[in-house]
């Protein structure tokens, strides 16, 4: 993979706009590696690129019917020609394959298995694109597209420099890599290392209908009682996700499941980060809350401290968040307080 100038940033490309294709990745970079290394067309090969999600939406819930991988001919800036970048090799037969993932990339040199061959294609000499034009039209369902290339039958190799994009910062870093090469040379010896660039590509499709967003889980219910210096933190499910998780962190602290109010008695500023989770849903949005105890904290009684306030304590334990007693509060803590009428009660205090 190499950088162009970073000046062709504002390039401009000299397609007309057509209905239903999808053009991405057009960036500043060049491989002469993907989607098929040109040098090496004369042995066995395979490249895989995942194209994400992102990328694509426009796409999402339609059907796939052609992609073209475009060669450094397309890139037209003033002052610059690039009209001889075409594909330089020839003959062979090289298959495409299909299927949507769940990763981003790769992360190390092992390639996926499982994509369903749709197409095969031979290059063209001189062609401004390699393009595979689908057997059958590809359902697309809004996913990260992984996109596979394998040399099939091999043919006559020749400098071809293919267009696109790259997965990196702005010092020139990786920040992943998206694209998977394995290539054979004549002694039969596979070669496999990973790349962060992605290829300039036309997707042509057949819109579908839009498909219809996954429900999100209601946002949880967050209040806040101040008492003598504390503050007790209660969260409830919101009415249409009666039967949604709800989890909780304070500050920067790690997410655990909600189960009892929580009491800050602690001079200081606080964080309450919340959300809510139903199965088949997505989360719900965080909610945060701010709690600042100190001086000035309003004494008023607290729900606990209403429903307790006549009561004589017989006894009061303290225990960690595995369930091992400790002699006093110390950081995330349940305090269990046992009444002379034989009641007790629980609550997380944060020491």
């Amino acid at each position: 993979m190499k950088k162009l100038f970073t000046l062709f940033a504002v390039a401009a490309l000299a397609f007309a706009a057509q209905a239903n294709v999808l053009s991405v990745c057009q960036g500043d970079y060049y491989s002469t590696y993907v989607p098929v290394y040109g040098y090496w067309f004369d042995t066995p090969g395979q490249t895989q690129q995942i194209y994400p999600a992102e990328m694509l939406t426009e796409m999402a819930g339609g059907k796939i019917t052609e992609i073209s991988f475009l060669t450094l001919s397309n890139l037209e800036y003033e002052g610059y020609d690039f009209s001889s970048y075409t594909i330089k090799m020839s003959n062979g037969e090289l298959t495409l394959a299909l299927m949507e993932v769940n990763e981003l990339g790769f992360t190390e040199e092992i390639a996926m298995t499982g994509a369903t061959a749709v197409a095969t294609a031979t290059p063209e000499y001189g062609a401004s694109a390699l393009t595979f034009v689908l057997d059958e039209p590809f359902q697309y369902n809004g996913g990260n597209l992984l996109v596979e290339v394998t040399v099939t039958e091999v043919g006559t190799y020749g400098d071809t420099r293919f267009w696109g994009t790259a997965m990196v910062d702005e010092q020139g870093n990786d920040l992943y890599t998206p694209t998977y090469i394995a290539n054979e040379n004549y002694y039969g010896d596979v070669s496999t290392y990973l790349s962060s660039f992605l290829t300039a590509a036309d997707f042509t499709y057949e819109a579908g209908e839009e498909p219809e967003p996954t429900e999100k889980t209601a946002d949880p219910n967050v209040s806040a009682v101040p008492g003598d210096h504390t503050y007790t933190i209660t969260i409830t499910n919101n009415a249409n996700d009666p039967d949604a998780v709800i989890y909780v962190r304070i500050n920067d602290g790690e997410y655990e499941v909600y189960t009892e109010p929580i009491v800050l008695t602690e001079f200081g500023e606080y964080w309450i980060y919340t959300y809510a989770l139903t199965d088949g849903k997505l989360p719900s949005n965080e909610v945060a809350l701010k709690v600042t105890i100190d001086e000035n904290t309003q004494p008023e009684l607290t729900a606990v401290s209403e429903l307790n306030g006549q009561k004589a304590v017989a006894g009061v334990r303290y225990f960690n968040m595995a369930g091992q007693e400790m002699q006093q509060a110390e950081g995330l803590t349940i305090v269990v307080t046992t009444y002379t009428d034989g009641t007790s009660s629980a609550v997380k205090v944060v020491k």
